[in-house]
């Protein structure tokens, strides 16, 4: 399958992490670039999957992972295909698994996918993320 081009992997190196940093505003685009690329080829369709350790990793830009989740609502609905975000639940605090919950419309628990309850529609939660990160600015900012 690697050699027919019908599998790829990448290493967060070549992906999210380029650079040792995560930038938002360049792996976006990229994200998008690989769910054109099936049909492209020829496809039907892109089945993506991410493994969000990358996001534990302390560099510069990780903090947008939110953000970057909910961004990707915009992307993932002008594709036909299958994008999982798999996140190990040992490793990540119950503020981040929240969070993360909340930008997926559809889960897989247990083995089972399901309609999620604590979905929050991109526009509304990427406005909340915003008067968070304004209002810990300003508590930093009042130190």
């Amino acid at each position: 399958m690697l050699a027919s081009g019908q599998l790829e992997v990448w290493p967060w190196q070549d992906s999210t992490l380029r650079g040792e940093r995560f930038e938002l505003s360049t792996w976006l685009p990229s994200f998008e670039q690989v769910l054109q690329s099936g049909p492209a080829a020829g496809y039907a369709q892109t089945r993506f999957m991410g493994h969000m350790e990358w996001a534990l990793l302390d560099l510069p830009g990780v903090g947008d992972l939110i953000e970057y989740e909910t961004l990707v609502n915009y992307v993932i609905s002008k594709y036909e295909g299958s994008v999982i975000c798999t996140y190990d639940l040992t490793k990540f605090g119950a503020s981040v698994v929240m969070d993360a919950l909340r930008t997926h419309p559809a889960v897989i628990i247990g083995g089972l996918l399901q309609e999620n309850p604590f979905f929050v529609p991109p526009d509304e939660l990427l406005q909340e993320i915003r008067q968070r990160r304004s209002a810990i600015e300003s508590a930093s900012t009042a130190e």
